[in-house]
């Protein structure tokens, strides 16, 4: 009878372990978000290094796991740009990876078949490439296109052969302008910018300041001589806006509650606020009151917004040096997806929205397979170009 006993209490204490080993393994993927205060919650630094890069700089402390509501919402974005590459060129373009004239990647330019008499001639078909590329005269030649579904500034620049920044200044829209099907832009058959005169203002002065020959601006402009009229609109072949920038140094990613917040949960092994058990925790809690801004860690393409499962409310932002930053369990998501946001631009209100304990923001910063300790990628710096107020 004894022997009996004992083995029947050995039975029932494997299956107990059972039990828990099942519940640790159903609950590892939810080990993300709590609204609680921050007790004494221990990181654990990771045996191997597996370096991500962050504004140039290689560091270890981060951690490869899966987080199964980001990761389906990062496949989706990523199967979507397979099927449609051109709104992938479109997000890198954005997030100042894509450069045309640097990329090698441009496509034999496709000239729009112009005559000198006509300066607003019609935009060739999408597909459609002449047998031989048609001699370009002195004059430049403006063509008026009507942007179609799918294309972007970038496919365009390569389609006309002149650079991003022409399209930008012919058209005085932001380089970050998303265009949109139905737009009509105009797009002159060569590099170069449009200039408005001013007021005792020469030709020569015009072209000695941006650098170009006088007599190619004058035959570019079908001008007879160097005396022009003030606001009259020139077109400066080759030419590129002044650029008047100063250098500042600036956090790689800024936080993105600015109100009254406080840290809740670290990035690193905690014990789960829901169930209780010893789980990684993928990014950082960051308490705040319900409805608190939400505002972009950095400049960023929209990739998600949306039901993210047990991250609640939702936003993936895809910004350079392929990283992410996602925020979840907002109560009202703002940024809509396929949007270009600028660093600190309200995207989200703060909730509980999915796996949560009470109102506060999970942020986290990672590539496509690992997470980046958002304490180390708030502290980073970069060193960038300021345009000046008067440029």
């Amino acid at each position: 009878m004894f022997i009996v006993r004992v083995l029947d209490r050995l039975l029932l204490s494997i299956a107990g372990l059972s039990l828990v080993l099942m519940l640790v393994i159903f609950f590892s993927d939810d080990s993300h978000l709590s609204a609680r205060p921050l007790t004494s919650q221990k990181t654990t630094r990771l045996d191997r290094e597996m370096p991500v890069s962050l504004n140039n700089t290689s560091y270890s402390d981060h951690q490869e796991l899966k987080s199964a509501d980001v990761d389906v919402a990062l496949d989706r974005y990523f199967e979507e740009i397979r099927v449609n590459p051109e709104r992938g060129e479109e997000d890198l373009r954005l997030v100042d990876e894509l450069v045309p004239e640097e990329s090698g990647l441009a496509p034999s330019a496709v000239q729009p078949e112009v005559t000198e008499q006509a300066t607003e001639p019609t935009a060739p078909a999408p597909h459609e490439k002449p047998s031989a590329k048609p001699k370009r005269g002195a004059r430049v030649q403006v063509v008026k296109h009507a942007v179609k579904p799918g294309e972007s500034v970038w496919r365009l620049a390569q389609r006309y052969g002149v650079s991003v920044a022409t399209i930008v200044n012919a058209n005085k829209i932001k380089e970050k302008t998303v265009i949109q099907p139905g737009d009509t832009l105009r797009i002159p058959d060569r590099t170069g910018i449009f200039v408005k005169t001013k007021r005792s203002e020469s030709l020569t002065e015009i072209a000695k300041r941006y650098k170009v020959p006088a007599e190619t601006v004058r035959k570019a402009n079908g001008l007879a001589g160097v005396t022009i009229a003030p606001g009259k609109e020139l077109f400066l072949p080759g030419a590129s806006p002044l650029p008047e920038i100063r250098y500042v140094k600036q956090k790689v990613f800024s936080w993105p509650i600015r109100a009254n917040n406080r840290l809740t949960s670290t990035f690193g092994w905690r014990i789960h606020p829901i169930t209780k058990n010893r789980a990684f925790h993928s990014g950082i809690d960051i308490g705040a009151s319900m409805k608190t801004p939400i505002h972009a860690a950095a400049d960023g393409v929209v990739v998600f917004s949306g039901d993210g499962g047990s991250y609640g409310n939702m936003i993936i932002l895809r910004h350079k040096n392929g990283l992410f930053t996602v925020y979840g369990h907002a109560s009202k998501l703002i940024a809509k997806k396929g949007k270009f946001v600028r660093r600190g631009q309200k995207i989200a209100l703060v909730g509980s929205t999915g796996a949560s304990t009470g109102a506060h923001l999970h942020f986290e910063v990672k590539s496509t397979s690992k997470h980046v300790n958002p304490h180390i990628a708030l502290k980073k710096t970069e060193r960038v170009a300021v345009k000046n107020k008067d440029a």
